[in-house]
């Protein structure tokens, strides 16, 4: 009885883990400034409608976009501060915060996507003069064309950081391999 009580209550694992250094720490102060100015972009872009007084409803389909944008942004500032503390951490820990990274990027790419959808969308007012002039009459301002060259810029951003992301993921699991590895020779 004493036996099965000692094999059960026993750790899962071989032993203690060895801690390996965060790789990516330089990379992710980046990731953090990078994404600070999307948060920025993003909500300036957001106001602008209601500030300019913009009054073409086939693009102010895209403030949908820049306020997800601006939330995403502000989620991940605080996920890579998170991983930007962590100096410290066993394999297990940075295998997590990789899959996570790249997830994120994923879901960042899509999120772009689906900006690029709602601009594609909203191109038509922009580009093409229909035949109801007084429901697209705002849609010839100056204001407007700022508004889709905005959201336009902002999309590009939102997917170069996307990348950005997925690399900063890659570069994560290569450094802790090559750290366990420089481990297993030492040993």
């Amino acid at each position: 009885m004493m036996m099965i009580k000692y094999i059960c209550s026993k750790p899962t694992g071989g032993g203690p883990a060895p801690l390996i250094l965060n790789p990516v720490g330089k990379w992710v102060r980046v990731l953090i400034l990078l994404h600070i100015i999307l948060f920025f972009a993003a909500s300036a872009t957001f106001v602008f409608p209601s500030v300019g007084d913009l009054s073409c409803p086939d693009l102010l389909f895209n403030v949908n976009y820049c306020a997800t944008c601006s939330a995403v942004a502000f989620a991940m500032t605080i996920y890579f501060s998170l991983i930007y503390c962590q100096s410290w951490g066993t394999e297990r820990e940075w295998a997590s915060a990789s899959l996570i990274t790249m997830a994120l990027a994923i879901a960042d790419m899509l999120a772009a996507g689906w900006g690029i959808i709602l601009l594609v969308e909203s191109s038509s007012s922009m580009t093409l003069q229909e035949t109801s002039e007084e429901t697209n009459y705002g849609c010839s301002d100056w204001k407007a064309y700022f508004f889709y060259y905005a959201t336009a810029t902002l999309i590009s951003i939102h997917v170069i950081i996307a990348l950005s992301c997925a690399l900063v993921s890659i570069i994560l699991a290569q450094g802790v391999g090559a750290q366990l590895e420089e481990i297993r020779r030492i040993v």
